[in-house]
């Protein structure tokens, strides 16, 4: 079964609070993977001058980490600069996401070898193969390496889900799928394609006025639940399929 990763993002605004509240879902939920983006500096100065300060304190992860653990779940962090990475290289994250604007950052590819945690990969913002391959050589052992498929993009003919296989089959390394979709079915799609994890961006509920950084793509927490089950259904419906499939069925000729 694929495993699904919760996105928060940058969802929270900054607000502790607002974090706090998709961090309560995660681990009252069924869900065991979670992330949260630690954005570049740029991005931050740039909000900031806007009046929105998307930081969240070393302290709020500190206490993030230790719940998750008393729950048995993992807690991940998606980096795109190790300028603004380094303050929080200390912690032990469970997991990390490079995005793909960071995918041939090499200072930052060196910090999260060191790691030695699985890496996932996004090849997003249309990363070339030249790109992919000139981050994979800076790894010697891609054991902990899970490149994801992550087209963003609205327009479903543009999503070419089978680019999973593709990836799967060219680079020899498991490969998921980074949601950037506002298409439920899309999703439920990706069953056919055995994407070894799937990231799913997360929002908290419907306010008047309140559009979220990642509004179109993601999905209030409830839809969470019910889009993780009925992948589940659509899953093992193709198990079911692939099984009949490999049944031979020998035919007699009678004569009456």
């Amino acid at each position: 079964m694929s495993l699904f990763f919760i996105e928060a993002g940058t969802n929270h605004f900054g607000i502790e609070d607002e974090a706090n509240k998709i961090l309560n879902f995660f681990l009252k939920s069924d869900f065991s993977n979670l992330t949260f983006m630690i954005q570049s500096e740029s991005f931050y100065m740039e909000h900031k001058r806007k009046g929105i300060d998307f930081r969240l304190k070393k302290d709020f992860y500190i206490r993030a980490l230790n719940k998750c653990r008393k729950k048995k779940k993992k807690l991940g962090i998606a980096v795109c600069s190790e300028e603004t990475f380094k303050e929080f290289s200390d912690l032990r994250f469970d997991f990390y996401k490079l995005l793909s604007l960071a995918i041939n950052n090499f200072k930052l590819i060196d910090l999260l070898k060191k790691k030695n945690k699985p890496i996932f990969i996004s090849t997003g913002h249309k990363a070339s193969e030249y790109n992919i391959k000139k981050c994979l050589s800076q790894f010697q052992d891609k054991k902990n390496i899970t490149l994801l498929h992550a087209p963003m993009t609205y327009t479903p003919e543009e999503l070419n889900l089978n680019r999973v296989n593709e990836i799967k089959k060219k680079y020899k390394l498991k490969t998921g799928y980074s949601n950037h979709n506002n298409d439920k079915n899309n999703i439920y799609l990706l069953s056919a394609y055995k994407p070894d994890a799937i990231f799913l961006y997360c929002k908290q509920k419907k306010k008047k006025g309140r559009v979220y950084p990642d509004h179109g793509h993601a999905f209030y927490f409830n839809e969470l639940e019910e889009i993780k089950n009925k992948y589940l259904d659509y899953d093992l419906m193709h198990k079911k399929i692939k099984k009949i499939k490999k049944v031979k069925i020998f035919t007699n000729d009678f004569k009456i």
